[in-house]
């Protein structure tokens, strides 16, 4: 009843009933695996109960993913506004604009992309030495995967799929949502999660008559044109646009796209405008802000036509009478046809068949998938949601029970955890990216360009086979292909970069960044494979720029006790109560109790500059015997030798001593040696200072540390210095939660500052 009325309070409107179900279900503890049509408040029923129940039922922490940055954006406000009922802090993350700092907003909704690279401590928009910070919000939060048919099935969604049923596996809920799922793989994930211990809910809607926006709403489906192998031209386009207004017109490839435009610009008796997904980010905004204001809900606009590509069916709150489409798979279709009368009336979708053409007619499409789709649409004359399901699940039954075939699920977790050691970026692209992309920048004059600078280039990202394509093409034309070549140090955030030469199509790969000479783009067309364009170079931009913790100049004069007494505070009056919930789940699920684990919490944080005890240390530090050891705010006497690092080396034999399970040693072991950086993997020669032990008791009182520590010892490497992602994923997230309660409550007693100085950052 109480989250029925908080649902009421924050809409205007009464739940449906697979939004009261999902609610129930969701405070009860119960992950879901959520089927129900465009525009039936599927955000609504997650963003409201969280709002609601968070740190309480629910987690302490949300994570929204969506497949692109106009939903990430549409959400984020809706977020904010439902988040002001209880003064929660909401962050919208994606690569142009990266607003949290360190992932601590209670809700953040992101890129599925920028998800992954937290989970995987590789953070894409923020410095990779920040990595198990990130790590501790995406493994401890409760993650939404929404609009999830629209990821790549053997990446993303893999991932997603993966990382949700290792969290319901530790007590912590996930959400899958979708309008086109099929039942057997609703099914098979909830398997999956209910196998390692968790529990599921498949939440779907019964009856679309309920839905408002559905209640009212006739969809007809004209097949016509597509059963009689008509192609759709721009004389079908002005034949079916003479009785309508506004009307819609989808194809599958850019190239198609672009020439319809011309053609239909050339002779067309009213506007018409573009979009697709080769304009540079600033120009694609302007477009989908002009599609929004002629297509969306109330508007006055009158006689448009509307060129588009796949990138309405998604993300575009927009609506026609009529739409005219290429055929796609019934996901695709589904999709599409969710522009056409969404808000309720009378609408109609015409399917068109493609022109036969060598190789695959369908593509980007599975020319398989695409049969299976046309042959399902036989008969079928009005698109309900009934209807819809029927499509979804003869058309994708199959597949998607194949994509959950054993072998490519552990092949996804194999990627994942290449990608944790590795702590490369494309190897986290690699895991979520559509299939086999590029990213590709213009730039006429490459002997002046510095490698290092191409980074800051505006680029845009398109199927790696199309650049393949295009290479003999761009080569007659005399331009140049280069690949932009990352020379990685594992253990900084700079790269330097060099450009090497692409002379053989073969050379080009997935996943790779290349400068191309010879092209050009156009604001009105976009990425034009010609000189045809007006520009012919790329601007520089701050692209994903980092945003720093900003440091004082000059720091207090601190003691070693003082700092260390600081630190336990932050946590103890912060943390602590921030992350209650995740401490309880992950207490529960290893068999201890809370106080245990919130015990060896507040140890790690307590002694995690233990490292600074050592002598070497001290003295390079101006440390004199017989004062007071130093922490912060002192002239130092040379390069200080690191300390993390060294901290977790002194305490490895006490806190083996008191865990049977020893990789949850690890744990803290790990989390205390990478507390400056996740990849610190090595310690110098060390020598505590005498009456070591009085300072420790003086922050922390422990019996039997005595005879426990490592007072000194020759430079080495860590016995281990990671956890594996697949095998150890209980222990990796408890590592990362650890990790960021530590890292947080240390940076704040350092300079200083509130809790609120993170959000401003």
């Amino acid at each position: 009843m109480g989250v029925r009325i908080d649902f009421q309070k924050a809409t205007g409107f009464s739940p449906y009933t697979f939004q009261r179900e999902a609610m129930q279900s969701l405070t009860e503890g119960s992950s879901l695996i959520v089927r129900a049509p465009t525009g039936s408040g599927k955000s609504e029923m997650v963003l409201i109960p969280f709002i609601f129940e968070i740190n309480e039922n629910l987690p302490s922490q949300m994570i929204y993913s969506l497949p692109n940055r106009t939903l990430v954006e549409s959400i984020g406000e809706r977020a904010r506004r439902y988040a002001s009922y209880k003064k929660l802090r909401v962050a919208v993350h994606h690569g142009k604009r990266p607003e949290s700092s360190l992932f601590e907003e209670d809700v953040i909704v992101a890129t599925i992309d920028q998800t992954a690279g937290a989970y995987l401590s590789v953070p894409l928009s923020m410095p990779k030495r920040w990595g198990n910070i990130f790590l501790g919000a995406a493994g401890s939060a409760m993650l939404v995967f929404d609009e999830v048919h629209t990821l790549h099935p053997e990446k993303g969604l893999l991932t997603s799929v993966a990382m949700s049923i290792e969290s319901a596996k530790l007590g912590i809920p996930f959400v899958m949502m979708s309008a086109t799922l099929p039942r057997n793989f609703m099914e098979r994930v909830k398997a999956l999660a209910e196998k390692k211990g968790g529990k599921v809910e498949i939440i779907e809607v019964e009856d679309e008559q309920e839905v408002k926006s559905r209640a009212k709403r006739r969809v007809e489906v004209n097949t016509d044109p597509l059963f009689s192998d008509t192609p759709l031209t721009v004389k079908e386009i002005e034949r079916q646009a003479e009785d309508i207004d506004k009307l819609i017109v989808v194809v599958n490839t850019v190239g198609k796209a672009q020439q319809l435009y011309r053609e239909l610009k050339a002779k067309a008796d009213r506007p018409v405008v573009l979009i697709h997904s080769r304009f540079l980010e600033e120009d694609r905004s302007q477009k989908e802000a002009k599609v929004r204001e002629i297509f969306g809900k109330g508007s006055s606009v009158n006689e448009v036509i509307l060129i588009s590509t796949q990138v309405i069916e998604v993300g575009m709150d927009i609506s026609s009478t009529k739409l005219l489409t290429e055929i796609s798979p019934a996901d695709s279709l589904i999709q599409r046809a969710g522009r056409v009368a969404r808000w309720g009336g009378e609408g109609e979708i015409v399917v068109y068949n493609v022109e036969k053409k060598a190789g695959n007619p369908y593509a980007p499409y599975s020319k398989k998938l695409v049969e299976s789709t046309i042959d399902a649409l036989m008969g079928v004359e009005l698109l309900d949601w009934q209807t819809e399901i029927g499509l979804v699940e003869k058309v994708l039954s199959k597949p998607f029970e194949n994509y959950l075939d054993p072998y490519k699920f552990y092949e996804r977790l194999g990627g994942l955890a290449r990608a944790v050691y590795e702590g490369k970026r494309s190897y986290v692209e690699e895991n979520v990216r559509e299939a086999y992309s590029v990213d590709i920048t213009i730039y006429d004059d490459v002997s002046n360009l510095n490698p290092d600078d191409t980074w800051r280039l505006k680029r845009l990202r398109i199927d790696f086979r199309v650049l393949k394509g295009k290479f003999d093409l761009i080569q007659e034309a005399g331009g140049e292909i280069y690949r932009v070549e990352e020379n990685f140090i594992i253990d900084e955030y700079e790269s330097k970069y060099t450009l090497v030469p692409v002379s053989d199509k073969d050379e080009i790969v997935p996943f790779e960044f290349y400068v191309i000479t010879g092209i050009s783009y156009s604001p009105e067309l976009g990425l034009l494979f010609d000189g045809s364009g007006n520009v012919k170079r790329f601007e520089f931009e701050e692209r994903d720029k980092l945003i720093t913790v900003a440091e004082k100049d000059r720091m207090k004069k601190e003691s070693w006790v003082e700092h260390s007494r600081k630190t336990l505070n932050v946590l103890r009056v912060y943390m602590l109560p921030r992350y209650d919930y995740p401490i309880g789940a992950f207490a529960k699920y290893f068999g201890i109790s809370k106080n245990e684990l919130t015990s060896w919490i507040e140890l790690s944080v307590a002694l995690h500059d233990l490292g600074k005890l050592n002598l070497y240390w001290q003295k390079k530090a101006g440390w004199k015997e017989g004062e007071e050891p130093i922490a912060h705010g002192f002239e130092m006497k040379g390069k200080l030798p690191p300390h993390a690092t060294v901290s977790a080396k002194a305490l490895e034999r006490f806190i083996g001593e008191h865990f049977e399970d020893r990789r949850l040693a690890k744990v803290f072991y790990l989390a205390i040696a990478h507390h400056h950086s996740p990849w610190s993997s090595k310690f110098q020669k060390f020598k505590l200072i005498p009456n070591v032990m009085d300072y420790i008791l003086q922050v922390y009182p422990l019996k039997d540390i005595e005879n426990s520590i490592i007072y000194s010892h020759p430079a080495g490497s860590l016995g281990f210095n990671y956890l594996n992602i697949a095998e150890e994923n209980e222990y990796y997230r408890l590592y990362g939660l650890v990790s960021k309660l530590l890292r947080i409550s240390d940076r704040l007693a350092t300079g200083g500052e509130s809790y609120e100085s993170i959000f401003n950052s």
